[in-house]
């Protein structure tokens, strides 16, 4: 019983150093995405400003933040988080591509679904850093296209 008294002891003690919170993703995000090229790591564009929140229980929310989508064109994201241990969480969202990105420069979208997926480092208890692949599919389910992202995020107070 005493061990878990100073277990118990230590954590608080952790989490009063950490500024009253221990180092989770629970909570609401504001979050840089860049999307790289996935051989070399280069930005292939300026990053993507979003809102995410991680919620009680293993849910996920992200906002919409632009970055070559027409207005309307993608739905807010859905997903869900788990602790992999230490400071590593794992994210998976998928959002709509409600319709197809009409002849232009840059590479376009076609109308189907986005699957995000990220692995999660909580830097400090208001800094987290990503890195992970996104994919794209038509509504038929085909894949037409992979991609490689990173993100980094500051906590909402």
């Amino acid at each position: 019983m005493s061990l878990a008294l100073v277990l118990s002891a230590t954590n608080v003690a952790s989490a009063e150093q950490n500024g009253g919170q221990a180092r989770t993703v629970k909570g609401v995000w504001f979050v840089q995405v860049t999307i790289r090229d996935c051989a070399t790591g280069v930005a292939l564009a300026p990053p993507v400003n979003s809102l995410v929140t991680f919620a009680a229980g293993g849910t996920l929310h992200e906002s919409v933040g632009g970055g070559g989508f027409a207005p309307g064109q993608r739905s807010d994201g859905h997903g869900t988080w788990t602790h992999e241990g230490g400071h590593t969480y794992d994210q998976r969202f998928v959002s709509m591509i409600n319709f197809a990105t009409a002849p232009g420069p840059g590479p376009g979208f076609e109308a189907g679904w986005m699957k995000v997926h990220h692995t999660v480092q909580a830097i400090d208890s208001d800094h987290i850093e990503s890195v992970g692949s996104n994919r794209f599919y038509r509504l038929n389910g085909e894949l037409y296209r992979t991609g490689c992202s990173t993100a980094t995020g500051t906590r909402f107070e």
